[in-house]
């Protein structure tokens, strides 16, 4: 390992050099005035808070939608998130976390290219950095740092090429690295879940055109084995959000909540704008509007990347022929991935789930991952050999190109820690706010009763039968209660947007919950007088499957470390 990282070494130290330099803009105070850069360090701080409450895992914020609870780690891979806690234990505040958390994705995305390469191209480290710094200079992903603010999307650019070149060393190299499928895919998963469905369908694709290396029963077995380590490790986010979204309507899944075929339709992008589209901020804006050019956001592929492949119909014949059908294979997928990105495909005419994806410009992650791969090659294949002098020049007309996009946005000074540490208000006449974004992630039943939920109070609402409230306090996601009934049918609605998780005592007896009209947690009192208990302690099923990813994941990395002693004893014998 040593000699590895020695003979290698320079070669990601210009990648660290070159990874600082193009996310050096958010040195600036604050974060950029992006479009996602509030709900991201929201969904940071949340979890901190929501962990400094006793909860584990961290499911819910208790300030968040007017106060009464909010869930983003339920619906959204939760990983950049609890790597923004463990970060800030060693940086100020969450929002320097955040900012070191792209950083070191962007780090790991481009040594992670470099291997990827260098594992097609049997080892060849020049054109291997090249690819690598192509790869992180990407346009687009510049703007998912500087523009959209994407945080899972950002770190799905670093665990991409991780997968692959598991996948790749698998079924044509040593298969000694195989287990890095089980790292990338788990990484992608917990990442972002329309990254996470781009790879589940590239590797697919991948598998399918390699079937015929499937009889090797060593392939099988190692594909078996990553499948069981990432169904493991990742349960605790999929079977906590599948029990959720069988508890109860959630607006997320809503059918044009996020986006509709048509809306997809009217943000594609034009081809001239993905080969020769501006350096700017902006917003993705629909293709009817009037200054659609002049104020979208970019949607370049970058002309860096964009040139080299016009030389492929020049190179072809130079290329392994046991490595043509691999080549043809990921420029084929590049160019469809344009295509889709484009005002070229028939969205209207898909069926109604692909609406996911949100925007047709999403695409241009596979794209970029692709061609970049091609684009290097290319060069390689042109000037025979790439000296390390080529690279500087190369490197430095990049950079210059990409600059604009690097200071393409204002910084927002009031986006700090403190901005989400209050009770998160929705903005007066909408649907809003700056913790929760849409509010995508509440009940329908809530989302449609806004205004109900904009002036509800923090505390028991009486919805059948005389009772009274003779004490209530209310501590973030814990609550006391105290009451005298009737004893007739009585329903009382507690002041909790309704998440299956909470824990509901009525004298010392758990007490089933179910949702209000108003998408609240609502539960019956059979009992004259009594006390009520709340708090959240997570849902049986998600507590369980925790426990089980955790222990799969010590297991995983078990299994890795043997694996490298094994080899390394080889060696030494």
């Amino acid at each position: 390992m040593r000699e590895y990282l020695k003979e290698h070494k320079k070669y990601y130290l210009i990648i660290i050099f070159i990874a600082i330099i193009i996310t050096s803009g958010l040195l600036i105070e604050g974060l950029p005035n992006g479009h996602d850069a509030d709900s991201h360090l929201a969904r940071a701080v949340g979890t901190g808070e929501a962990l400094s409450e006793g909860q584990f895992p961290a499911l819910v914020t208790s300030n968040y939608a007017n106060g009464f609870g909010y869930s983003w780690n339920i619906f959204y891979p939760p990983l950049v998130t609890y790597l923004e806690v463990i970060l800030k234990i060693f940086v100020s505040t969450y929002e320097n976390a955040v900012k070191l958390t792209i950083l070191f994705s962007v780090i790991t995305a481009g040594i992670a290219m470099y291997e990827l390469v260098r594992e097609i191209t049997k080892g060849r480290k020049n054109v291997s950095l090249l690819a690598a710094i192509m790869y992180i200079c990407a346009p687009y992903l510049l703007v998912n740092i500087y523009t959209r603010f994407a945080q899972g999307e950002i770190l799905v650019y670093a665990f991409f090429p991780i997968m692959f070149l598991g996948i790749y060393n698998l079924f044509n190299g040593n298969k000694k690295k195989y287990t890095l499928i089980g790292i990338g895919a788990i990484g992608i998963l917990l990442s972002h879940n329309i990254g996470a469905i781009f790879a589940v369908a590239m590797a697919v694709i991948y598998v399918i055109l390699n079937i015929t290396k499937l009889k090797d029963k060593e392939i099988l077995k190692k594909i078996l084995i990553n499948i069981i380590f990432i169904m493991l490790v990742t349960s605790f986010f999929y079977l906590t959000l599948l029990e959720t979204k069988s508890s109860a309507n959630y607006e997320v899944f809503e059918y044009g909540k996020m986006a509709t075929l048509e809306s997809i339709k009217e943000n594609a992008v034009y081809l001239p704008q993905i080969l020769f589209g501006k350096m700017q901020f902006g917003f993705s804006e629909v293709l009817d509007y009037p200054y659609n050019i002049q104020q979208d956001m970019c949607y370049q592929l970058g002309l860096y990347i964009v040139v080299p492949l016009l030389f492929t119909p020049f190179v072809f014949k130079d290329i392994d022929n046991k490595k043509k059908k691999d080549y043809v294979v990921t420029l084929f997928v590049g160019i469809i991935a344009i295509v889709m990105t484009s005002t070229l495909f028939p969205y209207e005419e898909m069926p109604k789930w692909v609406s996911f994806i949100q925007y047709s410009w999403r695409f241009l992650f596979i794209a970029t991952f692709s061609l970049t791969i091609i684009a290097a090659i290319n060069l390689e294949k042109l000037f025979k050999k790439i000296e390390l002098k080529e690279l500087a020049i190369m490197t430095t007309i990049i950079l210059i190109y990409i600059s604009p996009l690097v200071f393409a946005n204002d910084f927002d000074n009031s986006i700090t820690d403190e901005k989400f540490e209050q009770v998160d208000k929705l903005t007066e006449g909408t649907k809003l706010s700056e913790a929760t974004s849409s509010l995508e992630y509440i009940p329908t039943k809530a989302f449609i009763n806004s205004e109900y939920l904009r002036n509800r109070k923090q505390e028991v609402v009486i919805q059948k039968g005389e009772v009274e409230i003779t004490e209530q306090t209310k501590d973030g996601s814990n609550m006391y209660i105290k009451y005298q009934n009737n004893i007739e049918e009585t329903k009382i609605e507690l002041p909790y947007l309704y998440y299956p998780g909470y824990e509901i005592e009525v004298n010392g007896e758990k007490q089933e919950y179910y949702e209000s009209e108003t998408g609240f947690i609502q539960i019956d009192l059979n009992n004259k007088e009594g006390e009520i208990t709340v708090k959240y302690t997570g849902a049986i099923l998600a507590r369980v499957s925790f426990i089980i990813s955790m222990i799969s994941l010590l297991v995983f990395i078990i299994y890795n470390i043997v694996i490298i002693k094994k080899e390394l004893d080889k060696k030494k014998n």
